[in-house]
């Protein structure tokens, strides 16, 4: 069993984004959260610098895997370099072994990758023809998309959300996730389908 760490920006995230992997990886990998206090721009902070490397070693990970939010589209390379430097900076601490994920805006995104999931649980209809990775602000997104409907769309449902998920179609419609995957699979070794 490999022992992954989990680090992001919100509990949120890092309970849905395990939920969501544990559905291809259950039995070879456990996904273990770190840094369970630290939300947003903390991740920045020199203490989070050392408190990573202590809770790595403590519950000893084989590696982390680094979740943050672009806060901006993929085409603005100068928001992706300044992510990309803070992971490294992480990455150095942490034995230059880690992984990457950096979302397109939000973690939301993966969501329109199966919105017909989404669709059934808020009695929306939304369509499935937008690419996740151009949607700006999809977390306010899918709150306009139910303002007016008989359950309303909140960031702590995403776990709920992501259980209900398509790990197939998320990876086929999400760019940025599927490459991910394939980093994710040829660091864990493990041949995709």
């Amino acid at each position: 069993m490999i022992k992954v760490g989990l680090v992001g920006e919100d509990p949120n995230d890092t309970s849905s984004l395990k939920i969501l992997l544990n559905k291809k990886y259950s039995g070879h990998v456990h996904f273990q959260p770190l840094l369970k206090r630290i939300k947003g721009h903390q991740l920045d902070s020199v203490k989070t610098k050392r408190a990573v490397g202590l809770e790595m070693s403590e519950h000893k990970c084989n590696f982390i895997l680094f979740i943050r939010d672009l806060d901006g589209l993929h085409t603005q390379k100068d928001l992706i370099k300044a992510k990309n430097d803070w992971f490294s900076s992480l990455d150095q601490v942490c034995g230059n072994q880690n992984i990457f994920l950096l979302n397109i805006w939000e973690l939301e995104a993966m969501i329109f990758g199966d919105i017909e999931t989404f669709n059934k649980k808020y009695g929306t209809v939304i369509k499935a023809d937008k690419n996740p990775m151009m949607i700006s602000n999809p977390k306010e997104e899918l709150k306009r998309a139910t303002f007016k409907g008989r359950k309303r769309f909140e960031e702590s449902h995403c776990p709920e959300i992501f259980e209900a998920l398509n790990f197939d179609l998320v990876v086929k419609r999400c760019d940025f996730f599927g490459d991910f995957i394939s980093q994710f699979d040829e660091k864990l070794k493990i041949k995709s389908k």
